[in-house]
């Protein structure tokens, strides 16, 4: 007997969390690096500084970034990097891959769904299917995705699972 495979499976909040925050990490560090990077040029090149932006040209930017990253990777891929190391996948509420108007409607959602004490995103633990606001809204689904192969445990913890089945 083999294990059950994951893949498909509604993702639970506990990985679409850690997702989220790999991707927060993911887009404040390309952004600085981004910054620092025009930041330089500008100075070497034309003796301007970014000094004048900050505030809330800054935070637009910011923001503007991270949704451009997120609406970007997951219509082309289905996953933004958090989720792609946490094994998971946005789909279509039927299983099809997500197309771009989704992916666009979702992140703009995204907001309000967390807003008034995150009342949109709490959907994601109290829902069957972990679906919150912004993916009820867009029809669309997060799912465990680890391709072709069933998610592995550590490898002494895969053998010893693989020798426990086998004597089954």
């Amino acid at each position: 007997m083999s294990r059950a495979t994951v893949t498909g499976q509604y993702a639970g909040p506990v990985s679409r969390a850690a997702a989220v925050a790999l991707d927060v990490g993911v887009v404040l560090g390309s952004y600085s690096l981004g910054v620092g990077i025009l930041g330089f040029l500008l100075q070497a090149l034309l003796d301007v500084s970014l000094e004048e932006g900050t505030g809330a040209v800054a935070t637009v930017a910011l923001l503007t970034w991270g949704a451009v990253y997120v609406v970007a990777s997951t219509a082309v891929s289905g996953r933004t990097v958090g989720k792609a190391v946490v094994g998971l996948k946005l789909v279509a509420r039927d299983g099809r891959p997500v197309g771009p108007g989704a992916c666009l409607v979702r992140t703009l959602l995204l907001p309000l769904s967390t807003s008034f004490f995150g009342i949109g995103a709490l959907l994601i633990v109290l829902r069957r299917d972990h679906r919150a606001l912004h993916d009820l809204v867009a029809r669309t689904a997060v799912v465990y995705d680890w391709g072709d192969r069933p998610a592995q445990l550590p490898g002494p913890l895969t053998a010893y699972l693989r020798a426990h089945d086998a004597a089954s």
